[in-house]
């Protein structure tokens, strides 16, 4: 298994924990605010993160260092947007389908300012993964654009310059993919922080220990580990193979409410599911043309 396989199922293994992030974020805020959810989560990731890595911001650069403050701003709006877009939806299957389109607005990103020009397997793959979306979230055409979807939209396109960009600075030699990753964590707790601080203020927390329990799965499997493992793995790939690994959340999800919260789902679903899995699996498939994102992809390993 070469570099860039392995950094896609990294990446598959970290969508896998954002999918039962969900499940268990809906629980949760049914105790404390959202933004309340996201600062204590990812302080949590912070102190995890810097027990384990703090050694390895020795020596950190400028480039490193600005990379991070501006990711971890972008996190910071992806997760405000996010909550407070699902808060404010019509349709809760329609926010699901828009704020999954970094899948479509990482190529176009790519397309635009990089002029990258995706590989017909990757469109094929790109076609597959939006056909399982629209399958697993949207019923009956119920498709409503309001305040809510808006959000979704701003926290897609944000999530969508955020690994363009991560994609661009690992490559750089002047910049260490732990040192962003571990910097983007304890940035995004800081500017969460305060944005709870204005949003949630009035707002008291409740302590249980199944809820530090929770906390504890958000914070170490969904943020830390995620984001310090995403910009490692972002070295080998690119941005629009993570775009469309990343879709794959709404299939944990919707395994991890099947067996936690037992719900039933539709054979349509199922359809979806399969659909976005095979279209993860044929981008890694090995075809006898490759095109030149391929081989230079393969350079960098």
């Amino acid at each position: 298994m070469n570099r860039q396989k392995q950094a896609d199922l990294v990446l598959v293994i970290i969508t896998f924990f954002w999918g039962i992030a969900n499940p268990v974020s809906d629980y949760v805020m049914n105790f404390w605010q959202p933004m309340q959810l996201n600062a204590l989560r990812f302080v949590v990731a912070l102190a995890v993160s810097w027990a384990v890595m703090h050694k390895d911001l020795r020596g950190i650069s400028k480039t490193t260092l600005r990379s991070g403050i501006f990711v971890g701003f972008l996190l910071s709006l992806i997760y405000l947007f996010a909550m407070y877009g699902i808060k404010n939806s019509a349709s809760v299957t329609t926010f699901s389908f828009i704020v999954a389109m970094p899948v479509i607005i990482n190529p176009i990103i790519n397309l635009v300012f990089r002029r990258i020009v995706p590989q017909k397997k990757f469109l094929i793959s790109l076609a597959l993964s939006v056909g399982g979306l629209y399958l697993m979230t949207m019923k009956g055409g119920d498709f409503r654009i309001g305040l809510g979807e808006g959000l979704a939209l701003l926290s897609a396109t944000c999530y969508s310059i955020d690994l363009c960009f991560t994609d661009v600075m690992v490559a750089r030699d002047d910049v260490d993919p732990k040192q962003l990753g571990l910097l983007q964590i304890g940035f995004g707790a800081l500017f969460m922080s305060l944005i709870s601080l204005v949003l949630d203020r009035g707002h008291a927390l409740t302590w249980t220990p199944a809820l530090f329990g929770w906390l504890l799965v958000l914070g170490v499997g969904s943020t830390a580990v995620a984001f310090i493992a995403q910009p490692v793995a972002q070295q080998y790939t690119t941005s629009n193979h993570v775009g469309v690994i990343f879709a794959l959340e709404p299939v944990f999800s919707t395994l991890a409410a099947i067996l936690f919260l037992h719900e039933i789902v539709s054979a349509r679903a199922y359809v979806g599911a399969a659909l976005m899995i095979a279209a993860v699996i044929l981008m890694n498939v090995d075809l006898k043309r490759k095109d030149k994102n391929d081989e230079t992809d393969s350079q960098h390993l």
